[in-house]
């Protein structure tokens, strides 16, 4: 692996390691473990089901999204998805957008320039998201405290800056190419010449939804259903607890909790999750802290499990070669 991957990784872990243990200073682990033990095993596999199915409905969504460069079975673009959500699981570096386009590439013949605009789009569409949050959050008796304040405002930013890259690039094409070709003038005139090249490529991609509307309604739709299936599975997993919560103030807190992926994290959200479910619905909703933890650790497992199991098996079934230079830091789109 390479030093700055390397490096990247190491110092990730340390911060995650240093949430969990401040984390676990602060609640009972005795009580927390005690909690787990009474757990409903079947709301927790029907839970299982709903949190896959939402994978489902985004791998649905970049499916559609994907027409104008290749025609995929929906089995093939789960595949995809899953494969390259485990890696950006482990390695927090958003490494796994370029390897569902590697398995595009491989696979079916398609560059891999020409696929990475569709998952920009669809990741851009995760963080309609806050849209959903900011509709809800006039009906929510929530505290809004000075973290969360500050993490809608990052959020907000986010989508704000990916959303005016997609719309200036449907309205000016040419000045959008123009501004990003400026940043690269200083490089010699060789390597200009091809990053250019690619800008272009790259921005005429990303005009996707140019005379098919309909395929905007269609993936506005399935990002609506799929916030709510989360927000469901997480709802499915407060009642395996025994623990009667509002709907509402499941499906805002879920959402924010994912939507705070757009932002660094440690490798498997390792601490960040325990403590982003604490502040959210601890302080915000006044959820105990030993609820609040006890139902995010068992949910961490559980989600790590999934992701792990079914992200292992589909990048066997679409690629394994590309986990070589993935550890040993190759350049993947050479591969």
């Amino acid at each position: 692996m390479p030093r700055k991957r390397a490096v990247s990784l190491i110092l990730g872990l340390a911060a995650g390691i240093v949430l969990i243990l401040l984390w676990a200073r602060s609640i009972d682990i005795g009580e927390l473990l005690a909690r787990i033990k009474t757990i409903n095993a079947n709301l927790v596999i029907w839970a299982s089901l709903v949190y896959l199915s939402a994978y489902f409905v985004r791998s649905w969504r970049w499916n559609i999204l994907l027409k104008r460069q290749v025609a995929l079975s929906l089995y093939r673009t789960w595949l995809y998805s899953m494969g390259g959500n485990w890696v950006n699981y482990m390695i927090p570096v958003r490494l796994g957008e370029v390897v569902k386009a590697w398995f595009v590439k491989r696979n079916h013949g398609v560059p891999m320039l020409n696929v990475l605009p569709t998952i920009f789009i669809d990741k851009t569409f995760d963080t309609l998201g806050i849209f959903f949050i900011l509709i809800m959050l006039p009906l929510l008796a929530l505290q809004v405290s000075t973290g969360l304040t500050v993490l809608l405002a990052l959020l907000g930013l986010v989508f704000l800056l990916s959303l005016a890259i997609i719309v200036l690039s449907a309205r000016s094409k040419g000045g959008v190419v123009r501004v990003m070709q400026f940043f690269f003038s200083w490089l010699p005139q060789r390597l200009r010449d091809k990053i250019n090249s690619y800008i272009e490529i790259f921005i005429q991609g990303l005009n996707i939804f140019e005379h098919h509307w309909s395929s905007l309604a269609y993936a506005v739709v399935l990002t609506a259903l799929g916030v709510c299936l989360d927000g469901f599975y997480f709802w499915l997993i407060f009642r395996a607890f025994g623990i009667a919560y509002p709907f509402m103030k499941v499906l805002f807190g879920y959402t924010l909790i994912n939507l705070s992926y757009a932002l660094p994290q440690p490798p498997a959200q390792l601490g960040s999750n325990e403590w982003m479910m604490i502040i959210i619905f601890s302080i915000g909703f006044a959820l105990t802290r030993q609820d609040a933890s006890a139902i995010m650790a068992f949910a961490h497992v559980l989600t790590a499990c999934l992701i792990g199991i079914l992200g292992l098996l589909a990048i066997i079934l679409s690629g394994r070669q590309v986990l070589k230079p993935i550890f040993h830091g190759d350049k993947i789109y050479e591969q």
